[in-house]
């Protein structure tokens, strides 16, 4: 048994009102936050199907109000709004395919709830998005644009990270992506407020690719591997 299952294992066994803490006590600083709660969540969600395919088991596992109280958790430190729609949609399907009716989900895993969460993390209207996106889409990649022969990439990453263009970049990637995981959803949704703005957002979705339609890589040859010493 890995560490990482028997936290899990032990979490299980915990009172709920002291797994809070009790699961933040052991959050290691030595791995990826966003990889052990991912990893976390995929044990949760394994339990979650087994649960709802009826299959027997020997051992305390995970329902649905756990995986989705992980999930919670999880965001409340920080974890990406995109992956926490898809972690969720994923619990969704889930329990809708086995039966379970919407609104004996947990609240905060109800679809309605998930959109909301979801549109209110785009900062940032349709059109402002779509206009970004075009404006991104045109700016094409050059060689200056990509780690020249004896720079120090990491510097250079670190001041790409903090352009407009790159954050921008990535919010509308992520916002694609967290369309395409809302999209099976719309029609479990109840508010037609909300289901009209989602559908409005799925109607420009192909519009939000950020992707430069022009790249032209560097033609230069470099002298040297980055990685070869100079003097002898």
């Amino acid at each position: 048994m890995t560490k990482l299952e028997g936290t899990y294992r032990g979490l299980l066994l915990i009172d709920p009102p002291l797994r809070r803490q009790w699961l933040l006590h052991r959050k290691p600083a030595s791995v990826s936050p966003v990889h052990w709660w991912i990893a976390l969540f995929d044990l949760a969600t394994a339990d979650v199907r087994r649960q709802h395919r009826g299959w027997p088991s020997h051992r305390p596992r995970a329902d649905m109000p756990l995986a989705v109280f992980l999930i919670d958790l999880a965001s409340e430190h920080g974890f990406p709004t995109e992956l926490a729609v898809e972690q969720l949609a994923s619990l969704i399907t889930i329990a809708l395919d086995a039966g379970q009716r919407v609104q004996d989900l947990p609240a905060s895993a109800r679809p309605d709830a998930v959109a909301r969460r979801a549109v209110d993390s785009f900062g940032m209207t349709r059109e402002q998005a779509a206009a970004r996106a075009a404006s991104l889409r045109a700016t094409p990649l050059t060689h200056d644009d990509f780690v020249q022969p004896g720079e120090d990439w990491q510097a250079r990453w670190q001041a790409l990270t903090e352009t407009d263009d790159y954050q921008d970049y990535h919010r509308l990637l992520n916002i694609g992506r967290i369309l395409t995981n809302l999209a099976p959803l719309v029609a479990f949704m109840t508010d037609a407020h909300l289901v009209a703005d989602v559908e409005a957002w799925l109607q420009v979705l192909t519009e939000l690719d950020p992707v430069p339609e022009a790249i032209t890589p560097s033609e230069r040859t470099p002298e040297e591997p980055l990685d070869r010493q100079t003097d002898h």
